[in-house]
């Protein structure tokens, strides 16, 4: 019973672990994954797309509902919980209720006649790159817990990935895409994955959604994208082909200098939607 433990000793119980203080100062770890706890939480509205997409292919359809879906739900609750508990004084809910609003049209409208094919070698770009990137994370995170349920992410995009790419091969055969298709589609969800859907997420998670003061530096995108870069080429084995798949990071100087789209911009008209729509890509 909690009266018959010792004050001290109920007192260290609990007091942070130094990695844990450490964590709660590192803006990259927050900025990195409060962001996929966005898009995380979010996947509920591309497995609707890919439901419909893939209504033809019984087996996909099952993995997605069975397989894909609760394993992405499960990131999401577990991305989001540690986000609350480190940083409490960041406001989770309303922070995502103002991304959501602005992400829902993204993602919601322009996927109408998508080829089985196209949009499997989409989400291969968008499981490859969310793996590496939780790897990355893991790997710059200070906090041993932190570091286990980021790797255990990592391995499980890694078998989406697999999954997807198959998806990719046997639908291929009938859609054909071609080589020039396959190679603009994966450059061309690569690059959004950046400039849309994490600078979507990164542009909600700023002073106006915190009762007082951050625990570190704001950062703006670019200087994210750029400290992600490092973090990149530093723990991320780059051959030829995930040159390919994290070019729009390794060239962070490029970055466009304007702001996310939101809900309001133009009145209620919603900003068009790229064609091609990746989920937890960093996210």
């Amino acid at each position: 019973m909690t009266h018959c433990i010792p004050s001290s000793t109920h007192s260290q119980r609990e007091q942070p672990s130094a990695h844990q203080v450490i964590t709660r100062h590192n803006g990259l770890i927050f900025y990195g994954l409060a962001a996929a706890s966005f898009l995380e939480t979010a996947i509920p509205l591309h497995a609707d797309a890919l439901l419909s997409i893939f209504a033809d292919d019984h087996d996909m359809r099952h993995w997605i509902e069975q397989s894909w879906w609760p394993v992405k739900a499960e990131h999401a609750r577990e991305t989001r919980a540690y986000v609350e508990a480190m940083w409490p004084e960041f406001d989770w809910s309303s922070a995502y209720g103002e991304f959501y609003e602005t992400y829902r049209p993204l993602v919601c409208s322009g996927r109408a006649g998508l080829q089985p094919a196209r949009e499997a070698l989409a989400r291969s770009v968008a499981a490859v790159q969310a793996a590496a990137f939780y790897r990355c994370l893991g790997t710059a995170a200070d906090d041993p817990g932190l570091r286990r349920l980021l790797y255990g992410m990592s391995g499980e995009e890694g078998a989406h990935f697999d999954c997807f790419r198959r998806a990719f091969e046997l639908h291929d055969r009938r859609d054909r895409l071609g080589l020039l298709t396959t190679y603009r589609t994966i450059v061309t969800c690569a690059t959004r994955a950046r400039d849309v859907d994490v600078q979507l997420a990164f542009s909600r998670l700023g002073a106006p959604h915190w009762y007082g003061s951050a625990p570190f530096p704001e950062l703006e995108y670019r200087d994210f994208v750029l400290r992600m870069r490092e973090v990149i080429r530093r723990h991320l084995p780059l051959g030829p082909a995930m040159r390919v798949l994290f070019r729009p990071w390794l060239r962070a100087r490029r970055l466009p200098l304007r702001p996310a789209p939101t809900a309001a911009q133009g009145g209620s008209r919603p900003p068009a939607a790229p064609r091609m729509q990746l989920g937890a890509s960093l996210r």
